[in-house]
């Protein structure tokens, strides 16, 4: 990647915002980089290479600064969220406990050993759903 095409994506950057400012038209941030994206890449200009490796750590610093935006909204001193985070608490733990007689089960009726895999695979839900 090259000085310009480094401008560019700068210019992208800054361009979404902008795209979002206008109140009457309430565009989320991320719909007006999306339409640059499309407009820059395989879909449009072919202007920048989606396969060139700096758009990996770009991807990493990304994701990385949403995760911070979004922890900043986070009202952690809020009674609320505090009530609501025990009761999640709770439930993850009595998930947890259900889990671990359940993978030990699993992997008894399999004959497999690997218990510990599937308690994990079964308190997870995105893992246990692929289960």
């Amino acid at each position: 990647m090259n000085f310009a095409q480094l401008a560019l994506i700068c210019l992208v950057a800054v361009l979404g915002p902008l795209l979002s400012l206008p109140r009457a038209v309430r565009l989320p941030v991320v719909i007006g980089e999306l339409a640059v994206g499309l407009a820059l890449g395989q879909t449009g200009a072919r202007v920048l290479d989606p396969h060139d490796s700096t758009f990996a750590f770009l991807a990493d610093v990304g994701f990385a600064l949403v995760m911070f935006v979004a922890g900043t909204h986070v009202p952690v001193r809020d009674k609320a969220l505090r009530t609501g985070a025990q009761i999640g608490v709770a439930r993850a733990v009595a998930v947890g406990v259900l889990a671990v007689p359940a993978g030990w089960a699993i992997a008894h009726v399999f004959g497999t050993g690997h218990a510990g895999l599937y308690a994990v695979l079964l308190a997870s839900s995105s893992a246990s759903i692929v289960m």
